[in-house]
């Protein structure tokens, strides 16, 4: 049987790429996050929209408060 690798999928449209960079930041920040807590599961939203305040508060200079 041979075996059937995927190939990356690849972003569509404009607004896709600029998207894609800043949700991977969003993602690795929240994985940090989630190590900083001792890697307890039930806070992956929590992990999620303070590492998104914290990477777009980056973007416009304002930082995580």
């Amino acid at each position: 049987m041979a075996s059937r690798a995927r190939s990356p999928q690849k972003p569509q449209g404009g607004a896709t790429t600029s998207v894609r960079p800043l949700e991977e930041r969003i993602r690795q920040r929240a994985h940090e996050i989630y190590l900083e807590r001792g890697g307890r599961d039930g806070s992956e939203t929590d992990d999620w929209l303070q590492a998104e305040q914290e990477i777009r508060g980056e973007e416009t200079g304002h930082g995580a408060q």
